[in-house]
Formats: structure tokens, C-alpha cells, sequence
């Protein structure tokens, strides 16, 4: 047998092995994963939210064996603290400082956590050390009072607008709480010596129904006070509570005809609040309808006056109704010609 024979017979047996024992495939499991997050949470000397604690920015410096890995500036301050994704296994060191909004530094602080790879890793509640004792710093807060009534276009009638007091309240840094009454024909407020940072300014606004307070109109705005400086807010317009408002629906009717037989094709609607010099509302609505529903009127006394004029004469008539809150108040009217 020569040599090409040979090797034809071993190729053969081998593909006939190969082909009786078949393929073995080993599988393994994926290697698992290096990376790993660092989540924690914040406290400025014990304050968690950052508007009160008057912080605006955090800068973090994140070290491994005391050289520099990454760095994170200018992070805006919101929330309650920070997850930083995608560190290898080991040791970190973060250094983190806190900022105002003018990039003054007020607080410091960190820690050091082991990272392991496919998971969160959390520090808990890490709390910064102010940095120094700041000088008290005050600025002026002014504003002026305006309601949406009765549509969605600003009045600043307390009369118009039904109000007879307004409630103050000023939530500023580190807990501070203010609160006053005003008359609301003292038209707006000037509250002095604030302490500069973030202060939540909150209104509501009451009307008076049979000698009771009512609540008509409220709104809630942040405002940021300047040290030695006047923030003035202008006209601060408080939306209508809707709950304590109420709607008027005016039927009409003759006594025997009707708007055709008299010849009367359009009536004057005038709706005025008792104490207002004017109506507040006024509208021509047609004869024949028999009915019209107005719409958003403070809880009070009022005249409602319907007029039209016929072939023959002048017609109309009127009521006082009594109009209380959350109410649809529906006013029977009987026309009548004129004496």
C-alpha cells in the first residue's frame, strides 16, 4: 500500500469517529460584571431639602488610592441625593461640596465605599458639614394682589373680585414661617429683613357669605429674596377656588302670550351684586330661548332684571335672590308690561 493510500484510509476512519461521536459543546457561564453604581443620599448639617438649606450646585470629586478617577460639577441640586453609575470593583473616596446660587461654598463632607460589580452600592445618608458661620444676610419682599374673576383675566378690585381679607404665609430657609392677615383694600404686602435664600410665598384670599368666612381664591409661588436688595413680585394673581363659587340660571315666561305675540325678540339680562354700583354682568339673550345660564358669580345678594321691548310696550321684571356657595341657583321670572 503507498503513502497516498494510507492516508485515504485515515482520513476515512476519522470522519467515521468523528461522525459516531458527534459534536460536545461545554457551556460556561458569562463572566460577571465589573461595573458597579454608588447611590447615596444628602444632608446639609441635617437638612435633606436643598432649597432650605439654601443650595443650589454640587461638585464631587471621586478618588481611588488617592488619584483623581472622575470628577462631577455644577450637578444641580434637586432631589434628595445621587446615583453615579458604571465604577470598576474597589475601593472609592468622593469628596463633595455645596454651593448657593452665587457659587459660594457652604458645605463639605464624603465617604468611602467598596463598589461591587452588577450592583447598586449604597451609602446611605451622607452629611455635610457647614463650612463656616455665615453672617445673617436680609433682603425685602413686595407684592400686590390681583383674582381671576370672573373669567381668566385679572382683576384688582377686592370689591369686583368679593374679597374681603388675605392670608399670608412665607415658608423660608431652615423653617422659618411667617403669617398675617391683610385687609384685602390694603391692595398688596412689603415684608421686611428676610433671610436671603429660597421662601415659598403662600395667599388665600376670603370673602364674607351670612358672616361666615369663604375661601375664594388662593396661589402658591417660590420666590428667591437678595441680600439688601427689594424683590418686588407685582401683581401676584390668585386663581378662583371653584368649589365656592356659584352659577345663576334665569327662566322666563308670560302670563297669558308670548314673546311672539308681543313682539318681543331680545331681552336684556343684567345680573348686579348687591353693594356694586354696577352690574357685573350683562347680556342680550333671545326671547325665545325662555332661559339662559350665567355663569361664576361670588356666593352674596343679588338683582337679577330682565327688559325687552314688545310692539306695544315695554316689558320686564325682577328678583333678589340670595346666592349661596357651590350653588345653581335657578330664578323664575314672570315679564310683565310696563305700568
Amino acid at each position: 500500500m503507498n503513502a497516498l493510500s494510507s492516508v485515504g484510509i485515515s482520513a476515512s476512519l476519522l470522519a467515521l469517529v468523528s461522525a459516531s461521536v458527534g459534536c460536545v459543546v461545554v457551556e460556561r457561564e458569562p463572566p460577571p460584571d465589573p461595573y458597579g453604581d454608588i447611590a447615596f443620599s444628602w444632608s446639609f448639617d441635617g437638612i435633606a431639602d436643598c432649597d432650605v438649606a439654601g443650595v443650589d450646585e454640587i461638585d464631587i470629586a471621586i478618588f481611588q488610592g488617592g488619584q483623581l478617577v472622575t470628577q462631577i460639577e455644577e450637578e444641580p441640586c434637586v432631589g434628595g441625593g445621587l446615583i453615579l453609575t458604571d465604577f470598576l470593583n474597589g475601593r472609592y473616596e468622593l469628596e463633595i461640596d455645596a454651593y448657593n446660587r452665587r457659587s459660594e461654598l457652604l458645605y463639605s463632607g464624603g465617604f468611602t465605599i467598596r463598589v461591587e460589580g452588577g450592583r447598586e452600592n449604597d451609602a446611605g445618608v451622607i452629611t455635610l458639614e457647614p463650612l463656616f458661620e455665615r453672617p445673617a444676610s436680609t433682603g425685602d419682599l413686595a407684592f400686590f394682589w390681583a383674582f381671576n374673576y370672573p373669567a381668566d383675566e385679572p382683576i384688582i378690585s377686592c370689591g369686583l373680585a368679593g374679597v374681603t381679607s388675605v392670608d399670608v404665609r412665607l415658608d423660608g430657609p431652615g423653617g422659618t414661617e411667617i403669617t398675617e392677615t391683610f385687609a384685602c383694600d390694603e391692595d398688596g404686602a412689603i415684608f421686611g429683613d428676610l433671610e436671603e435664600g429660597r421662601w415659598t410665598l403662600s395667599l388665600d384670599a376670603f370673602g364674607r357669605y351670612r358672616n361666615q368666612d369663604v375661601h375664594l381664591y388662593d396661589r402658591t409661588v417660590n420666590v428667591d429674596v437678595i441680600a439688601d436688595r427689594e424683590v418686588d413680585l407685582g401683581d401676584v394673581v390668585l386663581d378662583r377656588d371653584d368649589g365656592s363659587f356659584s352659577d345663576i340660571e334665569v327662566e322666563w315666561g308670560f302670563n297669558g302670550t308670548s314673546c311672539e305675540d308681543e313682539g318681543i325678540v331680545l331681552l336684556e339680562l343684567s345680573i348686579r351684586r348687591n353693594g356694586l354700583a354696577e352690574p357685573e354682568d350683562i347680556t342680550t339673550v333671545d326671547c325665545a330661548d325662555l332661559s339662559d345660564l350665567r355663569r361664576t358669580f361670588v356666593p352674596g345678594s343679588y338683582t337679577i332684571e330682565l327688559v325687552g321691548a314688545g310692539a306695544d310696550a315695554d316689558w320686564g321684571s325682577s328678583a333678589v335672590i340670595d346666592l349661596a356657595p357651590n350653588t345653581l341657583a335657578v330664578v323664575p321670572l314672570q315679564l310683565a308690561p310696563d305700568a
